[in-house]
């Protein structure tokens, strides 16, 4: 295979092109860039290739023969470019997915390979990932009672990515049992692939929720994450975000309260743009509720966000407390209270200084 250009050689080249392209010379500059894509797809820089493949379809949309012979390339690589050996480990997966989507998600795994008692995971971690494990074997285990417990052991084929889907914190370690290959999925490919292909979040979803039965093997083992009882709760609550230097911005948002312990609490919170809940994610939060007697106030951090109902876009907001609540105040807000108006979107990013932590 030969080498693929240069980051400057392309640079140049892709200057010279958009000179053309200015000087109204879209034919020529065309047959430049079909000529730029064939270099780069030849050679495996399949990101420019399907970039500079995309450019085409503007610099000149006339030229049809030039932009199906540069699709037919780019497909032949990447179809003749997959490793046999993941081909027979996800072929589930492969009946899931189109080939054009297939390959694609094949070329935005990071491939890593690790020696055997390797921690690959920690709880609490907010990687958004997702592992395929292609060779080898990878353990999960979870906190209960204060100890480390083995939930289950991933085995080729099968897939963990607590949240990539959704935004939450890891609940359970990974680790590999033996030496293991893993590939990659991180978040960001995975909304470009979305974003390319319709439907795809949903097979891929659906082809996951297969390994997705931690919830299950607990419950059947009798284990229990959780370190305080957690109470069904029906109030309306308002919860303000409190920024990086500690200043709890003017605005109030409005939710409704669905449970709460002495270590957290979730809320019912409509989001309609599904970005929002990455910018609300891992936020820290001021939380009011009001009981019987008197406003009470949590403040914490945003751990998990969840689908709740799907078709009206509502989700549950978890939120762990930065210091343990009292049992007496969760008591006094076990009672039912009537509910209000329905929830309204909110829009997270009306809110004051809320650019988006590092990840």
């Amino acid at each position: 295979m030969a080498a693929p250009p240069s980051r400057e050689n392309l640079a140049v080249r892709e200057a010279e092109i958009k000179a053309l392209v200015e000087q109204d010379k879209r034919e020529e500059a065309g047959k430049m860039l079909f000529e730029v894509i064939v270099s780069c797809a030849q050679s495996g820089d399949l990101k420019n290739a399907n970039r500079l493949r995309d450019w085409l379809y503007d610099v000149n949309p006339m030229a049809l023969s030039d932009i199906i012979k540069a699709n037919e390339i780019i497909e032949e690589t990447l179809s003749g470019s997959i490793d046999e050996q993941f081909l027979r480990t996800w072929d589930g997966l492969k009946q899931v997915l189109s080939e054009e989507e297939f390959t694609s998600l094949y070329h935005c795994l990071e491939e890593h390979r690790l020696d055997a008692e390797k921690q690959v995971v920690k709880i609490g971690s907010r990687l958004d990932a997702i592992f395929l494990v292609t060779a080898g074997n990878l353990r999960v285990s979870c906190q209960c009672g204060g100890k480390n417990v083995q939930i289950k052991v991933l085995e080729p084929g099968m897939m963990i990515g607590e949240n990539c889907f959704a935004p939450s914190c890891w609940t359970v370690s990974l680790a590999s049992a033996s030496p293991v290959t893993l590939k990659v999925l991180r978040h960001a490919q995975l909304r470009e692939l979305c974003d390319r292909f319709p439907g795809f979040e949903a097979k891929l979803t659906g082809y996951y929720e297969k390994f997705n039965d931690i919830s299950r093997l607990l419950k059947e083992q009798g284990l229990n994450r959780r370190l305080f009882q957690r109470f069904t709760v029906d109030r309306r609550i308002t919860f303000q975000v409190i920024d990086k230097n500690g200043r709890i911005q003017e605005r109030a948002y409005r939710g409704e309260l669905d449970s709460i312990s002495r270590g957290g609490l979730a809320f019912i919170l409509r989001i309609v743009n599904r970005e929002n809940r990455r910018m609300l994610f891992g936020r820290r939060l001021l939380v009011s509720v009001q009981n019987e007697e008197k406003k009470l106030e949590f403040s914490g951090t945003v751990v998990a966000i969840a689908i709740h109902d799907f078709q009206e876009h509502d989700y549950a907001v978890h939120v762990a407390f930065d210091n343990q609540a009292a049992e007496n105040v969760i008591a006094s807000l076990t009672l039912p209270e009537e509910k209000e108006e329905p929830l309204i979107p909110v829009e997270i990013p009306e809110i004051e200084n809320s650019e988006n932590e590092e990840q």
